[in-house]
């Protein structure tokens, strides 16, 4: 009896997915393809754009993906990074171009000079707007700022960005060249 009961938890644990957004009594909650330690590479008039690598990488039929730790870059069109990155969770719609990321977040944006450390965000990449949750806690870092809060919202078109809530952090200012620097708090 204790053999059948530890066989059945292996049976359960074992056809677990990434995939936990949806109801896992459908047929849909089995993904279609399965790649371990894949390496998914995209390109765009024969130049690379996007790169994904992942310890563990899920498709399903209904056009999204899910990446287990990670790990990301992309390209602009003459061949220079734009942007790399790791999160632990990676959820792609490949239909709305929506992705979401959670846990252990890092993107470092090179073309404009900062980097984001978060638990949650969600990118959409046709409208260019990356926000987090409403109390999710975001760290934003550039050569003469590092703040601090959460309801993060960024619009890559604009090349904005705004904190719902009260910040903390510091601003380096070329007005006193002798300080490292100004702490604040935002309330």
């Amino acid at each position: 009896m204790l053999k059948a009961a530890f066989f059945l938890l292996l049976l359960a644990i074992s056809s677990c997915s990434l995939k936990y957004d949806e109801n896992p009594s459908g047929t849909d909650s089995s993904p279609e393809l399965e790649f371990k330690d894949a390496d998914y590479k995209k390109y765009e008039d024969n130049k690379l754009s996007t790169q994904i690598q992942a310890q563990t990488l899920e498709q399903y039929k209904d056009s999204s993906a899910y990446a287990k730790d990670a790990r990301f870059k992309t390209w602009n069109s003459g061949g220079d990074l734009l942007t790399e990155g790791y999160c632990a969770l990676l959820g792609i719609n490949s239909d709305t171009k929506i992705y979401t990321l959670f846990n252990e977040i890092f993107i470092n944006n090179i073309e404009q000079n900062f980097k984001i450390n978060a638990e949650s965000l969600k990118w959409n990449s046709e409208t260019k707007q990356m926000v987090s949750t409403k109390d999710g806690n975001v760290k934003l870092t550039r050569s003469d700022i590092e703040i601090q809060g959460s309801g993060f919202s960024a619009s890559g078109l604009s090349k904005s960005f705004e904190f719902a809530n009260p910040v903390t952090g510091i601003i380096t200012t070329d007005d006193n060249e002798e300080s490292d620097g100004e702490n604040f708090s935002e309330e």
